[in-house]
């Protein structure tokens, strides 16, 4: 019987340092591609929250959406509906599916109004989104819209059903110019769970800034700015990945992933 008791020890010793190293064995590229996705899923749409509901009746503006929605306006002009299952354009991509959903408090989207976009079914370039991002109005000018951002049902899903739920807590800021937006200013953090089931905070260091060039040509990417992605790690320290917006000329973008491992990815647009 005491000969077997060595092999048993070995096994119990084994299984251990597999529960251990479990964390180290993470391939810490997918988790710099999910931040990147991440981030350039959600800039994809805060733009829509600074127009008010009678930008949506001019036909000049929902013409040059990006996926050319159908776009309705509700009877009490609270609600508008971009539908991309219905494009008006025979040469819509195909990449926008579903419908989203934009409620307001008030049509005119004065200081401390909020507008809430709605994901319904909604699927653009095979990422889905599930629940609502939340925007309140901090300050109005003619020149300047300050928004605070909320949410905690955000889910993103990417073309393998992997899943990020996030909880935001962020702000955002326009310059107007001729009622057209050409710049927009993001701070903030967000939390959640990754890929892998680990919590998750994200900080954006320094301000991300969507330049004119890049909202003139449709392209919701930052030139410059700094995220910090914070992952934790089971009976290990967390580990950290920063990621660096920047431009070379006009809207050619790109972003840096430095994984805390120290290993360099470059990322386009």
């Amino acid at each position: 019987m005491k000969q077997y008791i060595p092999l048993v020890f070995l096994i119990y010793l084994f299984s251990c340092n597999l529960d251990t190293n479990k964390d180290l064995q993470i391939d810490q590229s997918f988790e710099g591609e999910e931040a990147y996705w991440v981030s350039k899923t959600l800039d994809e749409h805060h733009h829509l929250a600074f127009y008010n509901v009678f930008t949506f009746s001019n036909s000049l503006f929902t013409d040059s959406l990006p996926g050319c929605p159908t776009v309705t306006i509700g009877e009490d002009m609270l609600t508008v509906t971009l539908d991309y299952d219905n494009p008006i354009c025979e040469e819509a991509s195909g990449d926008h599916k579903g419908k989203l959903i934009l409620k307001y408090s008030s049509r005119f989207s004065n200081t401390n109004d909020s507008i809430k976009i709605i994901y319904d079914g909604y699927q653009y370039d095979k990422s889905k989104l599930e629940g609502y991002r939340l925007f309140k109005v901090l300050q109005k000018q003619n020149t300047k819209v300050m928004l605070a951002e909320t949410s905690d049902t955000l889910l993103l899903k990417d073309e393998h059903e992997s899943s990020t739920r996030l909880i935001l807590d962020l702000e955002h800021e326009a310059k107007f110019q001729s009622q057209k937006i050409i710049e927009i200013k993001s701070n903030g953090t967000m939390t959640g769970r990754n890929w892998g089931g680990n919590q998750l905070e994200a900080v954006i260091s320094a301000p991300k800034i969507i330049s004119t060039s890049c909202l003139s040509s449709l392209k919701f990417r930052p030139v410059s700015g700094e995220e910090n992605w914070t992952i934790q790690r089971s009976g290990e320290s967390p580990v950290t990945h920063k990621l660096t917006y920047s431009t070379a000329e006009g809207c050619d973008t790109k972003t840096t992933i430095k994984l805390a491992e120290g290993v360099i990815m470059i990322k386009q647009p």
